[in-house]
């Protein structure tokens, strides 16, 4: 594998998609409309900031994804790279690490929106950063996986709000986990989205509610790596 082929494709995609002025503005008024209506709802903003932040950057990194595939298998451009000299391996890293640089700005301005209304400063900002990465990488392989298994690429986007939006309360996102019966746990326990926000918010308030953060790290980098290996087979598969 060479890392310059992956630099290569993903600046390629940046200023082919990210670079653009919408893009550009959704990435910033999205957390803002988004951030801005649970705040005002709910109130505990420190509790609720952690899971605002990976709601925001897993609609960022899928939302990405899958409209560059959806785009690119319509009109049939997605071949062009498939003709270059890269391997699957370098064109899927490609799409996942852009997809997982504007998940990432969207985040950030998310989280900027929200430190004007937090009480609690961030515990342990290098460590904040790490989970957001992980986050980062670990939705933006799954919104990739999710648009390429999809047959019909418009319908992408349909199978992705159909996993996106339950995450949001199978997560302890918006409410606690603790707060649902014991049964739901099994349920929060197998979604992605849990490990994101329990590590986020022990990084952010030093305090996890389910997950304890080096299981979270661990899951986060294990869910990066199937979805990546999943996005390569189908890929293999489908060309």
């Amino acid at each position: 594998m060479s890392a310059l082929k992956v630099l290569a494709i993903a600046e390629k995609e940046l200023k082919e998609y990210v670079l653009k002025p919408g893009s550009i503005s959704w990435g910033i008024v999205f957390p803002l409309v988004f951030t801005l209506a649970f705040a005002v709802r709910f109130g505990d903003v420190d509790h609720l900031a952690p899971g605002l932040v990976s709601i925001s950057v897993l609609f960022g990194t899928t939302s990405f994804v899958s409209s560059s595939i959806i785009f690119e298998r319509r009109l049939r451009t997605f071949e062009r790279l498939l003709v270059a000299p890269v391997s699957y391996l370098e064109i899927v890293l490609a799409k996942v690490l852009t997809g997982s640089i504007f998940g990432l700005f969207v985040g950030f301005v998310s989280l900027l929106f929200l430190r004007a209304f937090m009480v609690y400063p961030i515990w342990n900002l290098p460590l904040f950063v790490l989970f957001l990465v992980l986050s980062a990488f670990a939705f933006s392989a799954l919104g990739l996986y999710v648009s390429l298994v999809v047959e019909n690429p418009i319908n992408a986007m349909t199978w992705l709000n159909l996993i996106r939006l339950p995450m949001m309360f199978t997560s302890g996102a918006i409410v606690s986990l603790l707060l649902f019966p014991k049964w739901f746990l099994a349920v929060g326990l197998v979604t992605p989205m849990t490990y994101s926000v329990d590590g986020l918010r022990f990084a952010m308030l030093h305090y996890y509610d389910v997950v304890n953060p080096v299981y979270a790290l661990l899951v986060l980098l294990l869910l990066s790596m199937v979805f990546i290996y999943l996005s390569i087979v189908r890929v293999e598969r489908l060309y």
